[in-house]
């Protein structure tokens, strides 16, 4: 396994290129110049994605357990925090569902609007969300 580059620097050296080197020869395709800069766009999600994925999917937990009764164990790997989330993230919804949980000043609301802040915060840095 190699330790250099990682996947987010391979990442950003593709974003790179297709900035510097393949948007100014198609400038004059405005379609494929729009898809390069999807392209451009795409690639930085998924290397902030990378970058941030274990510490977001840990803040997750710490807000998502305790509406659920549930405390996080100790010493869990990556993969198992991961797994954690997804069967959290889907009592949570469950519980929603079953209690019809409908006020949006709950503490349940506010922390499911927290947690899609914060994806939104990977997807576009510059999200703001409204307080």
């Amino acid at each position: 396994m190699q330790d250099k580059p990682k996947a987010e620097d391979l990442l950003e050296a593709v974003q790179d290129f297709l900035m510097k080197e393949i948007l100014p020869e198609i400038r004059e395709n405005d379609l494929l110049a729009y898809k390069t800069l999807v392209s451009w766009n795409m690639l930085g999600v998924i290397s902030r994605e990378i970058k941030s994925e274990e510490e977001t999917i840990s803040a997750e937990l710490e807000r998502m357990a305790p509406l659920l009764g549930e405390k996080i164990p100790t010493g869990l790997s990556f993969q198992e925090k991961r797994n954690l989330l997804g069967r959290l993230t889907s009592d949570l919804a469950e519980k929603i569902r079953n209690e019809r949980i409908v006020d949006t000043g709950s503490l349940v609301w506010k922390t499911v609007k927290e947690s899609v802040a914060a994806k939104l915060r990977v997807s576009n840095p510059r999200f703001q969300a409204d307080e």
